[in-house]
């Protein structure tokens, strides 16, 4: 498959999530309702989060080495809609991490308007062994340098929600 996504510069000491995908809503993204389903938002995070995996240095090399990152837990949030011909706007902030976690905080905009956030933990593993382990010492530099940089930027607003109802 090829990618969905134009990739712009990482700036790792940018004191501004960074921007790291564009792509445009396409006609199978669109639901029975008219915008863009939950399924196609994960896919464009995927993307997002895929983009900033290469940039840190977990690219093709490192995942055939036996060694990624996987996706342990996942909260979207739907914040508006985007409809079909849109341009989405993927940007990542790094909320913490150690040497084995990445907490990411996933915002797409249409324009200046946010439709959606999806905020996840991401787990760094032996894929051979399927065990939990730490990143390597080039990649956790790198890691480490954007989360001092991102640290001075304010928490998100939807950061940490979870879903519930009081009177279910």
């Amino acid at each position: 498959m090829d990618r969905l996504t134009l990739p712009v510069r990482l700036d790792p000491n940018s004191a501004e999530p960074l921007e790291l995908a564009r792509m445009q809503v396409v006609p199978s993204w669109i639901d029975y309702n008219g915008h863009m389903t939950e399924g196609r938002y994960l896919l464009a995070c995927s993307e997002v989060t895929d983009v900033f995996l290469n940039a840190i240095g977990v690219d093709i090399g490192y995942v055939r080495a036996g060694r990624s990152y996987y996706t342990v837990e996942t909260h979207i949030m739907h914040l508006d809609e985007s409809h079909e011909g849109e341009q989405l706007v993927g940007t990542l902030q790094l909320l913490a991490a150690d040497d084995k976690r990445l907490h990411v905080f996933v915002l797409f905009r249409v324009g200046e308007r946010p439709v959606a956030s999806i905020e996840q933990m991401l787990l760094h593993v032996d894929a051979t062994a399927g065990k939990a382990m730490p990143a390597d010492p080039g990649v956790l530099t790198k890691v480490y340098g954007i989360a001092e940089t991102h640290a001075s930027l304010p928490r998100p607003q939807n950061v940490g929600r979870f879903v519930g109802a009081s009177r279910l």
